[in-house]
């Protein structure tokens, strides 16, 4: 007797398998925003005991700094988000704080690595001044998905491309984009299984 394999077996049971993260996010350079955020707020709250404005002025600056704060706070739980991620036949992708798109698997063409420059200026200077990418190819036919809009210090999102800037997501390396080049094979092949099932 044949054994089902675990996406037959998913599909048998009626479960869907679970979400599956390929490449994590990094808070790092949100949380830093944050403490900037607190203590120019800190310093503010300091000023007004010490010169002694009126009651109102305290209450403006910790209204300020309380939303301030939250802003800063809702973005670190965005950084922290994974970058991509598989649900079922559909990678989600992250590049922004105020949503994920769902790409279907069967535009996906490949996954590779890549790198930039950090400005205009850094174009023609050495690998110091550049930054790991990852990028994700998607289908020339599927033209719906050829760009969307995005944050553009999470990456880039334009002519079918889809980059991820490696300073808003885990270390990238040539290792990490040959593993979820690997994903994604396995991914396509268990899409295409149980399309034939």
């Amino acid at each position: 007797m044949k054994t089902p394999s675990p996406a037959e077996a998913a599909a048998s049971s009626g479960h869907e398998r679970p979400r599956e993260v390929w490449l994590r996010g990094n808070a790092r350079p949100a949380i830093g925003l944050m403490l900037a955020v607190l203590t120019v707020a800190g310093l503010a709250g300091v000023a007004i005991v010490v010169l002694g404005p009126p009651w109102w002025a305290g209450a403006v600056v910790a209204g300020v700094a309380a939303t301030g704060a939250a802003l800063a706070a809702g973005l670190v739980w965005a950084a922290w988000q994974p970058r991509l991620a598989r649900a079922g036949d559909t990678l989600e992708v992250r590049l922004s704080p105020f949503g994920r798109e769902r790409v279907p698997l069967a535009i996906v063409e490949c996954v590779f690595p890549g790198s930039q420059s950090l400005g205009p200026d850094a174009a023609d200077a050495d690998d110091a001044r550049r930054v790991n990418t990852l990028v994700l190819r998607l289908a020339e036919r599927a033209m719906e998905w050829r760009s969307r809009p995005v944050t553009s210090a999470w990456g880039a999102w334009d002519d079918g491309n889809v980059v991820f800037d490696g300073r808003w997501c885990e270390p990238l390396s040539p290792t990490l984009a040959r593993e979820i080049a690997a994903r994604l094979m396995e991914a396509k092949r268990d899409a295409a299984q149980e399309a034939d099932a």
